[in-house]
C-alpha cells in the first residue's frame, strides 16, 4: 500500500519573524520550508530622518491623540524610536493596533491597546470607538507603517475631521529569487503561507503560474482571500489572523478535512 507524503507547508514570513511558526508547525508534523519574501529594513536615526520629519513626530509624540501602529513591524520599530526618545511614554494617548498580532506587540510594553475584534484591517479599525469624529474630530492622529502603503484609513481619518500624520519606520525590500530556487520550494504543490496580496503579488511576479504549481494559499482575512479566489488558485484558505494560532488553526481543519 502507498503511504501519502504530506504536503509541504511553505512560510513566507521575514527572517527573525518565522521561527516560532516554523517550530510549531514541524511539532504538529506539518513538513516545513522556510521561504522568505521581502526583507524588513528600519530607516536610520540620521538627517534624512530629521529631513522627512519622522524624528519630530516621535519627539510630539504627545501631541497625538491616537497613535495607530498599522503592522508587527511598524508596533516594533515604533517602540525602539519611543524608548529612545521618550523613558516614560506620554499619557493619555489611544493606542490603536489593526490586529491582534501587532497589538501583542504593544501590549507586552505594559501599553492599553484599542483593536479590532473580528475584522483585522483598516476597515475594522474604523469601526472603534476611538476612532469616530466625536473622538479625533478636529485632533491629530499618527500612523507608524513602512514606507508606502494603503491610503484609505488616512483618507477616512481625515474625513472625520482628524489630521493625520505618518511615522513611516521601515522599509519593506523584495527579495528577488531564482527560479531554480523557487522549484524547489514548489516542488510537491505545497501550500503557500502569505500575509497580504501584496505578499501574493510579489510572489506572482516571480512565479506566473504559481497557481498551477500550489495545492493551496491561505491568507489572513476575507478581505484578502477574496481578492485573491478569483486568480485561478485550487483552493484558498482564510485564517482569522496572521497570529500563529490561527494560521495553525486553519491549516489543522484544513488538514482534517482532506
Amino acid at each position: 500500500m502507498a503511504v501519502a507524503v504530506p504536503i509541504p507547508i511553505v512560510v513566507t514570513r521575514p527572517d527573525g519573524q518565522a521561527g516560532g511558526l516554523i517550530a510549531e508547525l514541524s511539532a504538529r508534523g506539518f513538513p516545513v520550508r522556510h521561504h522568505p519574501l521581502i526583507e524588513i529594513v528600519p530607516l536610520a536615526d540620521d538627517e534624512q530622518a530629521v529631513a522627512s520629519g519622522l524624528r519630530q513626530r516621535i519627539l510630539d509624540i504627545d501631541h497625538y491623540t491616537a497613535v495607530i501602529a498599522i503592522s508587527m513591524n511598524a508596533a516594533a520599530i515604533g517602540l525602539d524610536w519611543l524608548d529612545r526618545y521618550w523613558p516614560q511614554p506620554p499619557l493619555g494617548i489611544h493606542w490603536c493596533a489593526v490586529g491582534p498580532s501587532t497589538a501583542e506587540v504593544l501590549q507586552r510594553e505594559g501599553f492599553s491597546v484599542h483593536s479590532p475584534v473580528t475584522t483585522y484591517d483598516s476597515e475594522g479599525l474604523l469601526e472603534l470607538p476611538v476612532m469616530q469624529s466625536d473622538v479625533i474630530g478636529g485632533r491629530k492622529v499618527l500612523l507608524w507603517r513602512g514606507v508606502g502603503g494603503r491610503e484609505k484609513l488616512a483618507s477616512e481619518l481625515a474625513a472625520r475631521g482628524a489630521e493625520v500624520d505618518y511615522a513611516e519606520l521601515y522599509e519593506r525590500r523584495e527579495i528577488a529569487w531564482s527560479a531554480q530556487q523557487w522549484a524547489g520550494t514548489l516542488a510537491g504543490e505545497p501550500v503557500l503561507l502569505l500575509s497580504s496580496n501584496q505578499a501574493l503579488d510579489i510572489v506572482e511576479q516571480q512565479v506566473p503560474d504559481l497557481a498551477q504549481r500550489v495545492s493551496a494559499i491561505m491568507l489572513p482575512g476575507e478581505r484578502v482571500a477574496a481578492a485573491a479566489r478569483s486568480r485561478g488558485y485550487r483552493e484558498v484558505l482564510v485564517a482569522a489572523s496572521a497570529r500563529d494560532e490561527d494560521m495553525l488553526a486553519c491549516l489543522q481543519a484544513w488538514r482534517a478535512a482532506q
